[in-house]
């Protein structure tokens, strides 16, 4: 095994998280790295526990979920970075942090018109609307559910 490989592995894990997908990627950019000697790297990472792809996957949902991103858009970023994600995973993830979709979304809706004030002109008021609705779909959310959650908000 490679020792140099291995202790820049061992740097580059300890400032970030890394899935074995995304470390690889990173080691064989460089070029006097064969990639063999990085793949039998990633495995003794692997066998020593300092690569978790269980505990990565669970990070890389709540860093999205905490951005407001849906279930979907979730998927189709980690899918990029080749990760499966598990049967009921999401759901877990979001008893964890204590949220649901509909609580994403009304969030969402108040970052984004926190510092606006709601015109009482009708038509500035449905641009203003349109433009926070583009801004949740955006985000991978359905849009009857934005929406719906947009409703609620302007109904306050």
């Amino acid at each position: 095994m490679n020792k140099r490989i291995y202790n820049y592995s061992i740097h580059l894990i300890a400032r970030q998280d890394y899935s074995a997908y995304k470390l690889r990627q990173k080691l064989r950019s460089k070029k006097d790295n064969p990639i063999e000697e990085v793949d039998e790297v990633i495995e003794e990472l692997k066998n020593k526990g300092l690569i978790n792809e269980v505990s990565y996957r669970r990070l890389f949902i709540r860093k999205w979920m905490f951005k407001g991103e849906s279930e979907d858009k979730i998927r189709k970023r980690g899918s990029m970075e080749k990760l499966q994600f598990e049967e009921g995973e999401f759901e877990e993830v979001a008893q964890e942090l204590g949220f649901t979709d509909e609580d994403s979304l009304e969030k969402l809706v108040e970052k984004k018109l926190r510092s606006k004030e709601i015109p009482t002109n009708p038509e500035e008021k449905y641009k203003l609307q349109n433009k926070v609705l583009r801004f949740l779909i955006s985000k991978g959310h359905d849009y009857s559910e934005a929406k719906n959650a947009l409703k609620e908000y302007f109904a306050k």
